[in-house]
């Protein structure tokens, strides 16, 4: 341990690590519900648009679990979340799974000294009854609606992170357009920095 040394830093300050927190499935689409007759492609999602994004520009990406995928696995039906808040076992599973990330991602920004970890953003999914950020699928008069709230998770890990005072923006990538949604997180990220 008396080895280590750490990194040099410019004028006197640590360097400043910049990291994204993304939903699990951005990372790893083979835990997302998997759409019927749709392509490999199709089905794949915006996982090579993200990897180029960040690092092109230097970001690190911290994956969050899948609250869908840990309880449920693959494959599984689609559902609203209307249909996952009546299970009271996947409402403290999200919360249990929420209160670990916040910790965690205290952890990380606390004890993070030389390069200082700077979160820049929390990235949900669109129209996941789980990780939506602006919109979520509900159940209203017998039909999927998709509604301007956020997701069973995200809702969780937003207050668990507020509780130990973290406190940054939170974008919904959405799936279907994933070129749409990297322009949008380059602009929030511009507005972050400055640039």
């Amino acid at each position: 341990m008396g080895g280590l040394k750490p990194r040099a830093m410019r004028g006197g300050e640590p360097e400043e690590a910049p990291v994204l927190v993304l939903s699990h499935c951005i990372l790893d689409r083979s835990t997302r519900w998997w759409q019927p007759g749709k392509s490999i492609a199709q089905n794949r999602g915006p996982v090579s648009q993200v990897i180029e994004f960040l690092s092109a520009r230097n970001v690190g990406a911290v994956q969050l679990p899948c609250p869908e995928f840990s309880f449920f696995g693959n494959p599984r039906a689609p559902a609203t979340k209307n249909e996952y808040e009546s299970l009271p076992d996947f409402r403290s599973h999200c919360e249990n799974l929420a209160r670990d990330a916040a910790q965690q991602l205290k952890t990380l920004t606390a004890m993070a000294c030389n390069p200082k970890i700077r979160i820049l953003t929390v990235i949900g999914v669109e129209r996941s009854p789980s990780c939506g950020v602006e919109f979520t699928p509900r159940t209203v008069n017998g039909e999927t609606q998709y509604v301007k709230e956020k997701g069973l998770f995200i809702e969780f890990l937003k207050k668990k992170m507020r509780n130990l005072g973290l406190t940054m923006p939170f974008l919904g990538l959405d799936m279907r357009r994933p070129e749409e949604s990297v322009k949008r997180l380059a602009h929030l990220l511009n507005n972050i920095r400055g640039e």
